[in-house]
């Protein structure tokens, strides 16, 4: 893959002294990055399916709900499902990085047969879309939750979010971790058990939903869903399962480290230059780099 596009979701971590350090996995392309072009931006740290979505400029939920094909005709709303496991500790909850959470279609399947009776109720339904899931509302719902890879290998809120439903919203999220709670889990067996939903990326099912997708190389399961192709020409990925996604060790023309609430595009030089250390000195804004993104996704 001499061209195209690599973004790597969690790539970049805070380290003491207000720079960053790169993700273990990273450890063969060390010498390769470190010898590129770098221009640093501010972004909103997102999980594979949040970047790919942004990528297209579409939400999250309308990319699903376009290839989900049993969602009710009466639905106005629809939300991303995201599963996860929780680590409890004295008085927080720790959410199970994304990567460390495997997760598949019968997973999906079986999980929304156990909690659509307790939906239904809501005048929602959970459905599968390959391992990801969608949750649709007959009532839209006035809530802004963050994106999943806000609350993965990160703290549970305790808080509602914005909007005049986030009460109703984490009341729902509560009953759907009590109905989990002791529930026989059978597709889970030597896997880390579901504890809840994250619910997030919501789209107005009014809108037009996006055709025409840009084809994608990935491992993560909820993006997986939309399509994986090997050797697409554009690579989104958590930094640990890049090595299996380009065994050939060769890193294409553009590169996206992302992570801590931070993007650095990495470009090929003519003169490579070693630079120690990650620094990201005066960023850009969210909006050129998703200016500069498409423009690169179009090309790839």
């Amino acid at each position: 893959m001499s061209s195209g596009l690599v973004l790597l979701t969690d790539a970049l971590h805070k380290v003491e002294g207000g720079g960053f350090a790169l993700h273990p996995a990273l450890i063969d392309w060390r010498r390769q990055l470190a010898a590129r072009r770098r221009q640093w931006f501010l972004c909103t740290d997102n999980n594979p399916l949040g970047w790919y979505a942004a990528l297209v400029d579409a939400s999250p939920a309308a990319l699903l709900a376009a290839r989900c094909p049993d969602l009710p005709a009466n639905a106005r709303q629809a939300w991303v499902a995201s599963p996860y496991h929780a680590i409890m500790g004295r008085e927080t909850v720790r959410v199970l990085p994304e990567v460390d959470f495997p997760w598949s279609e019968a997973d999906s399947t079986w999980l929304c047969a156990e909690l659509n009776p307790l939906l239904e109720q809501e005048g929602m339904s959970l459905h599968a879309c390959g391992a990801a899931m969608l949750l649709a509302s007959h009532v839209p719902l006035d809530a802004a939750p963050g994106p999943f890879a806000a609350i993965a290998g990160n703290l549970l809120p305790n808080r509602h979010p914005e909007g005049v439903d986030g009460g109703r919203l984490m009341r729902l999220l509560s009953e759907i971790q009590m109905t989990l709670h002791d529930k026989s889990q059978p597709t889970r067996q030597g896997q880390p058990v579901v504890h809840g939903l994250w619910f997030w990326g919501a789209c107005d099912m009014t809108c037009e939903l996006p055709v025409g997708l840009p084809p994608v190389a990935t491992l993560n399961p909820a993006l997986q869903s939309l399509h994986h192709e090997h050797g697409a020409n554009i690579i989104i990925s958590e930094a640990e399962r890049l090595p299996a996604l380009l065994s050939s060790g060769r890193l294409p023309h553009t590169v996206l480290l992302a992570g801590s609430g931070h993007a650095v595009l990495l470009h090929k030089a003519l003169l490579p230059r070693f630079r120690e250390g990650w620094r990201a000195g005066y960023p850009a804004s969210e909006s050129d780099l998703f200016v500069r993104l498409r423009r690169l996704a179009d090309a790839a």
